[in-house]
């Protein structure tokens, strides 16, 4: 009735901090994980991160070209995931037929 299977996704994220990028990426691994996957999915379960890059860009903004320079950091993380993944497969289930 249930079925585990192991897949690795590749996800990436982006944020103002380091841990809004990493959080981004980790809440892409359910939108990747169905889109290869057919049945329903009960369980996604990280088993291991793998962190492919991890960039961290930063650029000056100024107000009118000249004034107020301030900082900006945006960055971004590429990790590779594997998950295990539990399957409720409908083929197995039996459904009983009621007539009124």
């Amino acid at each position: 009735m249930q079925k585990k299977q192991h897949y690795k996704v590749e996800v990436t994220g982006t944020g103002k901090t380091k841990e809004q990028a990493v959080a981004s990426a980790l809440g892409k691994i359910q939108k990747k994980v169905t889109e290869q996957l057919k049945g329903m999915i009960i369980r996604i379960e990280p088993l291991h991160v793998e962190i492919v890059e991890a960039i961290e860009k930063e650029e000056i903004e100024r107000f009118l070209l000249l004034f107020f320079p301030r900082k900006k950091s945006t960055f971004t993380v590429t990790m590779h995931v594997e998950v295990q993944v539990t399957i409720l497969q409908l083929e197995e289930i039996h459904f009983t037929k009621h007539k009124k």
